[in-house]
């Protein structure tokens, strides 16, 4: 009998260790058990706003070719971030490990920044961007969340959301949806579908005299019904790893709309690693290179990137999209999971967006093209840098004309490019930069992990020595912004860099100078753990869990040795 109520106290013992478990609300994968408090049962505050309907907000987008969804940077069925995101969301479900919102620029363009989440399942407290004279918020949540009137600022579940006023937050009511996401899918899916079947020439990448330097010439192209140039693009353009421009594109607000659609043939998941350059016109002054930005001018956003997969009978692409290098434009893939793993301006409208590293930029997708684009010959004319693009013209880079083209081409891998430097910094970025240690040995003879989710795919190249430079422009930052939570990586644009590219370690990417951008590529995130990270709550409660059996196998063993 006492060796059978030994037996059961080291039961009882290992019952309340295992209760120890961590139990998060923030999504670490698939297999994640996510613990959110239930506000259904409760009554809607009467003190909140009803958030009406987005066409109270957005009076007209029949023309648009994403409709309502242009008007947010992320409209998708489920978000997690993980990564700064520049901009508005739209998301049905929300893991917002990080902060969000349009950040308020030089520019002063947008009076107001409207975001709707209908169930969020974690929010950081300081997401959205504090209103001030040039800027409001709107901010729309679901009935199932609490919401509630603070006396110096609104809570939603809970959590103080500091960066909005009490008159900025408003919620579903009376069995009212601020946006019908099956509705509005269903709507993107049609148009997807369209424009993947849509006339327009197919590229191949032996279209491309040179693989190191691929340009899409938009003069190439006739201009067809609605002012579209519609280009159709076989799967293993954008899965090289060299960068691809598209030029002649119109800086006008209204210019020539141009659709890419991007074929996956069920590649699954599908590798973007090419890295996007945008080429503008700009009449007399010749070509304009856009570079990765964060911005509140959207009037020269008129490139969608619409992904399928012809194999599919709907022309739905249902797999991943791994984002592996700094991409420019709107992206349509309405059933698709898109994982972020480096800068990307314009909308992104997919059922599932994980922003895993560097940032995402809102860039709004426009509806007025009634201009007829008429690109310029991009090698007729000097290169040089807009200053609507917020970037200082000193910086800019003009090509030697004492220099051969053919040799440039030869000599690519040691010189310096004129390109954008792809990345912006967070205005609460404290413009300190963390060490690098020196991992080229080890990246030699050690496999990439394919469970680091998060890992910038960068290592600095012991053979270079630079000073840090204070300036913030000068610094990238990797992973997102400072203000999110999670922990930086910044490096100097002046650093020699390595991109980290799937199945490769030992690429070597050329200097680059304080405007140029450099191509980056990332390992994929395993599609079964959905982009996300691991979270250390889980990690805790599985390690009790064993010490908490471990001990009742010790015990176990103990008392049968001494009966």
């Amino acid at each position: 009998m006492k060796k059978r109520i030994n037996i059961l106290s080291c039961v009882a013992i290992s019952a309340v260790v295992l209760s120890g478990m961590g139990i998060t609300n923030v999504k670490a994968d698939d297999n994640a058990i996510v613990s959110i408090q239930n506000f259904s049962g409760k009554s809607l505050n009467p003190e909140v706003q009803n958030g009406g309907h987005v066409s109270d907000d957005f009076t007209d987008v029949s023309k648009n070719n994403l409709g309502y969804a242009s008007k947010f940077h992320i409209f998708v069925n489920e978000a997690t971030l993980n990564a700064h995101t520049n901009g508005n969301v739209a998301a049905k479900t929300l893991f917002g490990n990080v902060n969000f919102g349009t950040n308020i620029t030089d520019e002063k363009l947008l009076d107001k920044d409207i975001s709707y989440i209908q169930v969020v399942k974690n929010m950081a407290e300081s997401s959205f961007v504090s209103a001030n004279d040039h800027r409001t918020n709107k901010v729309i949540f679901g009935e199932v969340n609490d919401v509630e009137l603070g006396d110096n600022a609104p809570l939603v579940n809970g959590t103080t959301i500091s960066h909005l006023l009490n008159d900025e937050i408003y919620q579903d009511k009376d069995t009212n949806e601020y946006i019908d996401f099956a509705q509005e899918f269903a709507k993107l899916e049609g148009k997807s579908a369209n424009y993947a079947i849509a006339n327009g020439e197919t590229i191949t990448n032996d279209s491309f005299e040179d693989h190191n330097h691929r340009v899409i010439d938009l003069s190439d192209f006739q201009v067809g019904s609605n002012n579209q140039i519609v280009i159709n693009l076989a799967p293993e353009v954008l899965n090289s790893n060299t960068p691809l421009t598209i030029s002649g594109l119109s800086a006008d607000a209204g210019g020539t709309s141009v659709i890419i659609n991007v074929d996956t043939k069920d590649q699954n998941p599908y590798q973007m690693n090419s890295q996007i350059k945008l080429r503008f016109n700009n009449g007399e002054d010749g070509p304009v290179e856009r570079p990765n930005q964060e911005t509140e001018y959207f009037d020269d956003n008129h490139l969608l990137w619409n992904f399928y997969d012809s194999s599919s009978s709907n022309k739905q692409f249902t797999g991943a999209i791994e984002m592996n290098n700094t991409f420019q434009g709107s992206v349509l893939a309405p059933d698709a999971t898109i994982n972020v793993h480096h800068n990307l301006d314009g909308n992104i409208v997919a059922n599932e967006v994980n922003v895993v590293g560097g940032e995402t930029h809102r860039w709004d997708l426009q509806d007025n093209n009634n201009i007829v684009t008429s690109p310029e010959e991009p090698d007729e004319k000097e290169l040089t840098v807009d200053p609507g693009f917020s970037v200082d013209p000193d910086e800019s880079s003009k090509p030697d004309p004492d220099v051969d083209p053919d040799e440039e081409d030869d000599e690519e891998e040691e010189e310096e490019q004129v390109v954008d430097p792809g990345f912006t910094v967070d205005p609460d970025t404290d413009g300190e930069t963390e060490e690098e240690e020196d991992v080229e040995d080890e990246e030699e003879e050690t496999p990439i992990n394919p469970d680091l989710s998060v890992d910038p795919g960068f290592g600095i190249d012991p053979g270079k020595n630079f000073e840090e430079d204070d300036d913030d422009d000068q610094q990238i930052i990797i992973n997102g912004g400072t203000e999110g939570g999670l922990e930086d990586k910044e490096l100097d644009l002046n650093s020699s860099i390595k991109p980290s590219v799937p199945g490769t370690v030992n690429e070597k990417t050329p200097l680059m100078n304080q405007s140029s951008l450099f191509p980056t590529t990332r390992s994929s995130v395993p599609t079964s753990q959905g982009g996300r990270l691991p979270q250390a709550g889980n990690n805790k409660g599985i390690v009790i869990s064993v010490l908490g059996m471990a001990m009742l196998s010790l015990i176990v063993l103990v008392r049968r040795f001494k009966a």
